[in-house]
């Protein structure tokens, strides 16, 4: 059996139009920069006061783990202390997220992370030296809120995300 030349081409443009038609678009991993936010050197502390729905204690969920955390702000520094269970008896690990010279971060030698914004509902973090660590979120939600940790793409690893929902302990 012979097939026509025409009628190969219309299979082929079928073929083409089903799956391109059909595909969902999904981002392929990359090792391209993607612009990554700059620390802010104009934070005040009205700003870091916006910050004061995150004050509390907090349970996030790793996977099937939960954890424990509570935030609390003192002036213009805001303290996470972490927790080993729901008991809450003893801080395992703290954090100080300062306000120094319009800069609001993590301060770690000349690393750690900078605020890049904060607004009445998140405040967003980037590494304060460009090109190490991650970036990450805090977003107020209806019922809590959630953290946003995004690390770039490298070359032998994808952009990766992970979220954490954040419900406060009772």
């Amino acid at each position: 059996m012979k097939i026509r030349p025409g009628f190969a081409r219309i299979v082929v443009l079928v073929i083409v139009f089903l799956t391109t038609s059909c595909a969902k678009e999904v981002d392929a991993p990359t090792t391209e920069s993607m612009p990554v936010p700059t620390p802010a050197n104009n934070i005040t502390a009205e700003d870091v006061a916006k910050l004061k729905w995150i004050e509390g204690t907090w349970r996030g969920m790793d996977g099937d783990k939960p954890f424990f955390e509570r935030y609390r702000l003192e002036g213009t520094t805001l303290i996470v202390e972490g927790f080993p269970d729901e008991k809450l008896a003893s801080v395992s690990d703290t954090s100080r997220f300062e306000l120094r010279d319009g800069a609001f971060g993590k301060f770690e030698g000349d690393g750690g992370s900078r605020a890049s914004s904060i607004t009445a509902d998140s405040v967003q973090f980037v590494p304060a030296k460009p090109g190490t660590g991650n970036m990450f979120r805090f977003e107020r939600q209806p019922t809590g809120w959630r953290a946003v940790l995004e690390w770039p793409a490298t070359a032998d690893k994808p952009a990766r995300q992970k979220i954490y929902n954040m419900e406060a302990v009772k």
